[in-house]
């Protein structure tokens, strides 16, 4: 609702009158507020005006400057008024205010008090903290401006503001800025972030409590009269806490008996005066409103909780995407048992809920197999509050949470809850999706023996009889939780049944997870797999996640006897935020920015139905591949591997050794005694000197970023006299070597440098893969090769990692390289490439000359 038309050009477009107008932060702000008077309060577009000047008597008022003082908007009592802008007949001004400012009250104030206005309302629309302020004007006994729970509807009057009849509850338009005023406005009063969030869970069940009720008026409201006294703010939560304790009541298992709404009754009576105008709960001809409240609900507890516990919940597209792909049907008992806030759950039941709602069976029928539907949705989850915060989500997505249960997944079956093992016990449920949790780098692996023992990825693998298989010896380092959980995903489902599950990428290529690898294709038939854009889950946690579809097979196989089959892959390139979670948005064919995020998951899903009806066309990042085309040694799945651009590259070089004259071989064989190595890592934290002033005594460490820098900005110095003896024989291994060809191997990987004289003996990070070719003419062939695209696409199908992308020496050494078989072709390519290498250390001899130059002309810096 809240999203402004972008022109290009800094212009938006105004929602008044259609004109394209100047784009600031402010106006921002006051586009905002507009659209919510016109859709949640019901103003006209024709009783509302902007930047209206405002006059004292016949004069116009004028700042401290001279300037004329415009109020930002003003609500009229009628359409005539609004077009004469008779100032005898205003509603109320609107004061907005850009997120970062806070100050705006004593101008409301003078707009207010130089006009008939009734009253007026103060915004920060920040966009995460929107903030309003709500005053009416009062003449006896006398002028003055006072708090007011909220302004009218269009049509009421101030006094009604307060306690409606249900059936005139409306909507909310824009969930997400009720909710996120409701959490401000308890924020104001002052609370931990954490129980902000809970007592926003305990006050929105008592207002679905009180909208279950069979009852003309709501118990839930609070009056003009009640908010503006401390003794009508108490009956205020009194009535709330009433309600509360029926929820309580109703849900002994969810509930402890004790369990209350802990902020007091003026924050209460804050977070009524915004939610009484409004019904949370729909019927079943409302499903978009469900979809709408529901989701709302969980974007608002996953973006509050997260902040303080560190708890990183699904994005919401990316739920879609599984749950579409997965494609649940009635009567498919679904578990998510790492259900966290109930994403995976409750979308489920939308998309479900919307296949038997929309199909020809009379209503009687759809409600019995909505009913059941309820009952065959299950969820575990470790934490009590998540479970709350689950089952909440679910109330306002249309009940069905009697089955989210408390327990440990990953402990013995027989410790689940009664609900869980009576109907979605080990080989029963036909659907899981979960995004379990990730032990991140080095922290949070499993290592109690007791349950290591219970799993297959819990012990240390060995190949065997041309099979890798578990041994009975425990991994001492421990096991990520996301492969315990991914192995016992498998255990619970039913055979045949479907699992989609958010990984960390690193399982599809890594050493580390190679035993998984074999663990699934052995236990699974692959069905798809989508590698997520880099920003899915920033900016709370840095591994780059991926989605894995499987299908359960009925026995397990051996590798060696797959047949093979189809795998739909997919890479993710628009996950509609940035880096720090905000909104990217679509642009139209008028360069404007639209209210749809900018992603492409629908279209992976489209192409996914495709795949499924054998209809599917490669495209370049949508794409399948032959489970036949997959390495047997190291099950690398990783879709990057597979892009159909990069295997192109591969084919055309591979064209090339069917040429007269040309063969095609690995960098390593290219000649004799060609070395490609990662020199040994360095500890240097006793050895930086940070900023030093004199470096006559230092020595030059050179990073990969530094050595990609003209002039070497972010050099690092090195005092080698506390130097170690180890520490000097790592530092002489890391030398660079006049000729050697270095390749960055992590983060921005790939990128090639030739060691010239400038480096030569300098010291080198363990971050770049060292090439050394002793043939000169090669070595030049090979480092311009390896810069162009032909190299660099090789190098890109075999990046691999979760968080940073990684390349091995290994990967280096087997890039295919066409040499032709008379090497003097080469030779005026060579010459020019000797060229190149020489007028690069003549430029950085000049500069260096220049600099010196600059320094005597000036009189020298230190």
């Amino acid at each position: 609702m809240t999203n402004l038309l972008v022109i290009p050009e800094g212009k938006i477009i105004d929602f008044l009158t259609g004109a394209e107008i100047q784009d600031t932060p402010e106006e921002r702000v006051r586009q905002k507020y507009l659209k919510i008077l016109h859709l949640e309060y019901h103003y006209p577009k024709e009783v509302m005006k902007k930047e209206v000047t405002i006059y004292h008597g016949r004069k116009e008022l004028k700042n401290e400057r001279g300037d004329l003082i415009r109020a930002d908007i003003i609500v009229y009592l009628d359409e005539k008024a609004c077009k004469n802008k008779d100032q005898g007949k205003i509603s109320f001004v609107v004061e907005c205010k850009a997120p970062t400012e806070k100050d705006g009250y004593g101008q409301l104030v003078s707009y207010i008090f130089n006009t008939n206005a009734n009253g007026g309302v103060w915004f920060n629309g920040s966009g995460e903290n929107d903030e309003a302020q709500y005053y009416r004007r009062t003449i006896e006994p006398e002028q003055k401006l006072i708090t007011w729970p909220n302004i009218p509807l269009h049509g009421e009057s101030w006094d009604a503001v307060g306690r409606i009849k249900k059936r005139n509850l409306v909507y909310p338009v824009d969930v997400k800025g009720l909710l996120r005023r409701c959490h401000n406005r308890l924020h104001k009063r002052g609370s931990e972030e954490d129980d902000l969030t809970m007592d926003m869970v305990r006050i929105i069940l008592a207002k679905t409590r009180d909208e279950e009720k069979e009852s003309e008026y709501p118990n839930f409201y609070c009056t003009p009269e009640e908010y503006s006294s401390h003794e009508g703010r108490e009956q205020v939560a009194k009535r709330i806490n009433e309600l509360f304790s029926e929820v309580r009541k109703n849900n002994p298992l969810v509930f402890e008996d004790y369990e209350k709404i802990e902020v007091g009754s003026a924050q209460i009576a804050d977070v009524v005066v915004e939610l009484q105008n409004y019904r949370l709960i729909a019927d079943e001809k409302h499903d978009y409103q469900w979809d709408l409240m529901g989701s709302a609900y969980e974007e608002y507890t996953s973006t509050y909780l997260k902040k303080k516990k560190g708890q990183f919940f699904t994005n919401r597209l990316v739920i879609k995407l599984l749950v579409e792909m997965i494609d649940p049907n009635v009567n498919e008992i679904m578990l998510d048992p790492a259900g966290g806030s109930g994403g995976f759950i409750t979308a489920v039941m939308r998309y479900v809920r919307k296949k038997i709602w929309s199909s020809a069976s009379p209503e009687s029928v759809k409600r019995r197999i909505e009913t059941n539907l309820k009952n065959d949705l299950f969820m575990v989850e470790t934490s009590k509050r998540l479970v709350k915060v689950a089952k909440t989500a679910m109330i306002l997505s249309g009940d069905g949470h009697s089955n989210f249960t408390r327990g440990d997944s990953l402990g013995e079956f027989e410790n689940l809850d009664q609900i869980v093992k009576a109907r979605a016990n080990v080989g029963v449920p036909k659907i899981i999706l979960t995004n379990p949790p990730w032990a991140g780098v080095g922290e949070g692996k499993i290592t109690d023996k007791m349950v290591l023992s219970h799993f297959d990825l819990g012990k240390v693998w060995i190949q065997k009889n041309g099979e890798y298989e578990p041994t009975q010896e425990l991994l001492k380092e421990g096991v990520p939780p996301e492969l315990l959980f991914l192995e016992r995903c498998i255990e619970w489902l039913a055979p045949g049944g479907r699992l989609g599950i958010v990984l960390p990428k690193g399982v599809l290529d890594t050493d580390t997870s190679l035993a998984a690898r074999h663990l699934i294709f052995q236990k699974t038939k692959v069905l798809g797999i989508i590698n997520c854009h880099k920003n899915t889950f920033q900016p709370f946690t840095g591994p780059r996640p991926c989605l894995l579809l499987l299908q359960k097979r009925s026995v397990p196989v051996k590798i060696s006897s797959i047949e093979n089959h189809k795998i739909f892959m997919a890479i993710n390139r628009k996950i509609g935020q940035d880096s720090q979670g905000k909104p990217i948005f679509k642009i139209d064919e008028d360069g404007r920015q639209t209210d749809q995020l900018d992603h492409d998951l629908n279209l992976i899903s489209v192409k996914f139905k495709e795949f499924l009806r054998r209809e599917l066309e490669d495209s370049d990042n949508i794409f399948s591949v032959n489970f036949n085309d997959i390495d047997k040694t190291t099950l690398r799945i990783n879709p990057q591997r597979f892009l159909p651009s990069l295997n192109l590259t591969i084919k055309k070089i591979l064209a090339i050794d069917d040429k007269e004259g040309w063969s095609v071989l690995e960098l390593s064989q290219i000649c004799q005694n060609v070395r490609i190595f990662k020199a040994p890592r360095l500890k240097s934290e006793n050895l930086v000197i940070e900023e030093p002033k004199d470096t006559s005594e230092l020595e030059r460490y050179y990073t990969p970023s530094t050595l990609l820098q003209n002039k070497s900005e972010s050099i690092k110095w090195f005092n080698l006299k506390v130097a170690k003896k180890q520490q000097i024989n790592t530092i002489n291994m890391l030398r660079l070597r006049y000729g050697t060809i270095l390749v960055t191997r992590s983060g921005s990987i790939g990128r090639v440098i030739y060691v010239t004289n400038k480096l030569n003996g300098k010291i080198g990070s363990d971050d770049l893969i060292r090439i050394m070719i002793p043939d000169e003419n090669l070595r030049l062939y090979a480092f311009h090769y390896l810069r162009n695209k032909a190299g660099q696409d090789q190098m890109k199908k075999n990046e691999y990692g979760s968080i940073q992308q990684h390349l091995e020496p290994e990967d280096i050494r087997k890039i295919l390289i066409p040499i032709p078989d008379n090497l003097d072709q080469l030779n005026d390519f060579i010459r020019k490439a000797r060229i190149a290498i020489r007028l690069q250390e003549h430029a950085f001899e000049a500069d260096e000359e220049l600099q010196q130059n600059l320094n005597d002309l000036l009189g020298g810096f230190e």
